[in-house]
């Protein structure tokens, strides 16, 4: 298969679903056009552009893809000295053919792919370089040393690169460097002055003062510095904070030609060298796979969650295709800072580069605040046009005093007749400008400006700061907010709300206090299924496991210094309060599988101490309900599962459940056992009952909102019934309505779509049980024909077909990720009626919520998106007006972040 198809289908099969993953969703071949410089269409075009008040220039300035065209031939881009592309978002863009004097391209462009010419010609487009293939004919995208790289190949870099393949690679990706520099304050003034409106104020002026208009033009002159003062203030300050925002620089130990070199700059790196993470820790310089020890590594800067995350080493399967999103857990991004390292007997801990600069993680989250989509605004669009209709007049005004003026005749007192534009051409070419600057209003940007640097002062004091102001007009317009839930509607923290065990199919009452629990599975699996790790003798991990770990009243043990814990045989161990004893148990972890948000669960291998056995093993798993459940026999799940978990459900509650098994297993086989091996025929242990509070200002901002007419819309990632109880409590789904879940389902025949009443628990509860509940529109029309029947529906069309029933009843529309998707590529007569309806989203991942910003924007709403975290970026860039909760790195591409969590 050539490179670029494996490459295609590879991401076409691949979920990218967060801001970690860097291009996976850019083109490596984007539309392109080669030119070179003409000089016959260069001396046509020139004088023309210069003659007429130098406006021809001005149009090059503005469009300088079109002035490539015009003084430029087309050419093959074998010969292109300069390459017009098209982007993502559909602009075109004007980029420069460089050479550099060493060749070596293969491993950028695919292993098939030799460049035998003693040079390579590249082009930097939106900050990523593209190598030319004289196989593909084309600039092809600069990639990476994961590019269609086995598992155990990129294991078989560990040795590091030779001084000929360092020098080979420099030269093919460059410095390693993030940098926005600041431009100077007069660039960005000639660049402010030089848009279109000013360009127009300038003419303006110049017809005003010739005609003695000195007041007013001083008045417009005095308003354009103020406006352009504070539009340069503005710019100047952003570009500041965004250079101090990525700009790093560090020193890295890299192992080249098989020996260890120290201090090396982090400028330095290329893709394919073999850096050594000391024990302390470092911030990242770029995107690595680690291969020997685990790191304690800290995303906050990318995912907004200041939780510590262990990564282990990578796999060394031979025939498995590295993927940063599914090898995540065993990848260090860059711009994250790894808190600490561990590994035997205080060995180096390696990671191989694999993306540099602009290209890691950092560099795609950079790119985005520096390349945002174009907003194709109906507000803007309207301005415009207005603005044109307006400049047509004042041409046909101008045309119409011209030809009048010709034509008009004055008769001088020795009876000769002359034009009065020849009497007088000045003052009658004057009033024809007049006309000009009458209807086409120059304080227009001045008005626009000053209205939009008083909302922002506005929101300033509120904590509220803007990076993109024209997204300000837009905020008036806006018809529906959508929200995500855990940290924006409700509390970051939960609190411990009980447990409930099973025992021989059977649920126990709650106990709210799980420190009083006697030892039974579910309260091992609760102190030994996490991740939670000791840093300087303080519990770090994910808030809910501390929650859950701290409220059995355990205590773990981590034995050895902070970064030597593989000394010993079982690095992990956790033991009950002393003052109870019971019966002296201690439980070793021994190897732990990690969370995972497509399995959504993890596990663990526990070993009793003291054991008989050597070779008797506990697992442990954690995870959703749901999930849980599947993978444990059924003949040990109580039959009122789904009834108990609804009851939970329906209250808001996070509910988490545990399996168990036991398995015999070689001591040193445990850590080469495969993950499927222990998450399969498990005992239900019990639930695990977590409380979500809802922020105090949730329900009146809610309230507010409603007041206002504007719809609100939760979009999660978390359980949909959960997710509904949020919704009613806080007001989005109102008190009176109903909530109508849409289900679709893939089957043989298409997609089967069904309506299901989320009720009193005993409908849910058969929903949940059989999988697909009792359907409450048998043939599926349970939307009826009319358009404007979207408002309510008839009682008698749900579950029936009883046309004599014509009570109407106020409903809400609810609905997991896998049907949105399903909905959305098979069921699109449904999707409109949907979005209109739709109050919550759930189970969403992060491409279906920016999915579902566009799809909103597409039915003419003005949306609004507030969230927080790298799992919100992306439908907080697409929102009309995106509004963060957080500080972090990953959500600066918002156009406003509040202060004010």
């Amino acid at each position: 298969m050539n490179p670029e198809e494996n490459y295609s289908s590879q991401r076409k099969a691949s979920n990218y679903s967060d801001v970690l993953h860097t291009d996976d969703d850019i083109n490596p071949i984007p539309p392109q056009c080669g030119y070179t410089f003409s000089i016959i269409k260069a001396l046509l075009i020139y004088p023309l552009a210069i003659l007429p008040l130098g406006t021809g220039l001005l149009l090059a300035y503005w469009y300088r893809a079109l002035w490539v065209r015009l003084t430029y031939s087309s050419c093959p881009l074998s010969r292109a000295t300069t390459v017009v592309m098209t982007d993502e978002y559909g602009q075109q863009r004007v980029s420069t053919v460089q050479v550099t004097t060493f060749p070596d391209a293969y491993s950028a462009i695919g292993n098939k792919v030799e460049i035998s010419s003693c040079a390579t010609r590249y082009l930097t487009h939106c900050r990523l370089r593209y190598l030319y293939s004289d196989d593909e004919k084309k600039f092809i995208l600069l990639r990476g040393h994961d590019c269609d790289r086995t598992l155990a190949g990129i294991h078989e870099s560990i040795t590091g690169l030779s001084g000929r393949d360092y020098e080979l690679r420099k030269a093919t990706y460059g410095i390693n460097s993030i940098d926005v520099p600041v431009k100077p304050i007069l660039v960005m003034l000639y660049q402010e002055v030089l848009t279109p409106f000013y360009a127009f104020q300038i003419l303006c002026l110049v017809v005003w003062y010739v005609e003695e208009y000195y007041y007013y033009g001083a008045f417009i002159v005095l308003s354009s510095l103020f406006t352009i003062s504070y539009s340069l203030f503005q710019t100047y300050t952003s570009a500041v904070q965004l250079h101090e925002l990525v700009r790093q620089s560090c020193t890295v130990n890299v192992i080249r030609d098989g020996r260890e070199l120290r201090d090396v700059p982090g400028e330095s790196l290329v893709p394919g060298d073999v850096m050594v993470i000391p024990p302390t820790g470092m911030s990242m310089p770029c995107d690595a796979v680690l291969l020997t020890g685990t790191a304690i590594v800290n995303e906050a800067s990318l995912t907004g969650e200041s939780i510590p995350v262990t990564k282990t080493p990578l796999p060394q399967t031979p025939d498995e295709l590295y993927s940063s999103e599914r090898h995540k857990q065993h990848t260090l991004f860059g711009g994250t800072h790894v808190i600490q390292t561990r590994f035997y007997n205080n060995s180096a801990v390696l990671a191989v580069a694999t993306r540099t600069a602009f290209s890691t993680s950092k560099g795609s989250m950079v790119r985005s605040i520096l390349y945002q989509k174009p907003f194709n605004s109906k507000f803007y669009r309207d301005a415009f046009i207005f603005i044109g209709v307006l400049a047509i007049i004042a041409a046909g005004g101008f045309l119409f005093s011209f030809i009048f003026y010709s034509v008009s005749k004055y008769v001088q007192p020795d009876g000769i007749s002359i034009s009065y534009l020849l009497l007088s051409p000045r003052v009658y070419a004057l009033r024809g400008f007049d006309l000009i600057t009458i209807v086409v209003p120059p304080a227009l940007p001045i008005a626009i400006t000053i209205g939009t640097v008083y909302a922002v002062a506005r929101l300033k004091k509120n904590n509220i700061f803007c990076i993109a102001q024209q997204r300000v007009n837009l905020c008036g317009k806006i018809k529906l907010v959508c929200f995500d839930k855990t940290g924006t509607l409700t509390e970051d923290s939960l609190d411990m709300e009980g447990v409930v065990t099973s025992t021989n199919q059977q649920f126990s009452p709650m106990v709210t206090d799980p420190s009083s629990l006697l030892p039974c599975p579910l309260l091992y699996g609760m102190t030994t299924c996490h991740s939670l790790t000791l840093i300087n003798g303080q519990l770090l991990g994910d808030p809910l496991d501390v929650k859950m770990f701290n409220s059995t009243g355990w205590t773990l043990e981590e034995p050895g210094e902070d970064t030597s814990r593989f000394d010993v045989i079982i690095p992990t161990i956790v033991k009950p309060p002393l003052a109870e004893g019971q019966d002296g148990v201690q439980l070793g972890i021994m190897k732990q599988f990690t969370f995972s948000s497509e399995l959504q669960r993890m596990s663990v291998l526990v070993k009793t101490l003291p054991s008989h056995d050597p070779k008797l093993f506990h697992v442990y798993v954690k995870g959703a309900p749901e999930k849980i459940r599947k993978l444990c026999r059924p003949d040990t799940v109580p039959e009122d599962f789904f009834d108990v978990l609804s009851s939970f459900t329906q209250k808001g509650m996070r509910v988490l459940a545990v399996g168990h098994r036991t398995i015999d297993v070689a001591w040193h086989k445990t850590d080469k056992i495969e993950r499927d091996m222990v998450e399969c025929d498990l005992e239900f242990g019990g639930l695990i009952i977590m409380k979500n509070s809802l922020k105090p200002e949730t329900t009146p901002v809610i309230s507010v909102l409603k007041n206002a007419n504007i719809r609100t819309v939760m979009i999660t990632g978390d359980n949909l019934l959960t997710a509904v109880s949020v919704a009613r409590e806080c007001g989005m789904i109102e008190p009176d309505h109903q909530a109508i879940m849409v289900k679709a389902d893939s089957t043989s025949a298409g997609v089967h779509i069904s309506y299901h009443l989320l009720g009193e628990g005993r409908d849910l509860a058969e929903l949940l049980r059989s999988g697909q509940a009792t359907p409450m529109a048998a043939d599926n029309q349970f939307f009826p024909p009319p358009a404007n029947s979207l408002n309510t529906y008839g009682a008698g069309s749900i579950g029936s077909n009883d046309s004599s029933r014509h009570d109407r009843v106020p409903f809400s529309l609810v609905i997991d990720g896998k049907s949105f998707e399903l909905v959305r590529t098979h069921c699109t007569d449904i999707l409109p009626k949907l979005l209109v309806k739709g109050s919550v989203f759930a189970r969403m991942s992060p491409d279906q919520k920016a999915q579902l910003v566009t799809d909103l924007q597409g039915l003419g709403y003005g949306v609004g998106m507030c969230g927080d975290g790298a799992n919100d970026c992306g439908a907080l860039k697409a929102a009309h007006a995106g509004i963060s909760l957080s500080e972090a790195e990953a959500s600066v591409a918002s156009p406003f972040t509040s202060k004010v969590p």
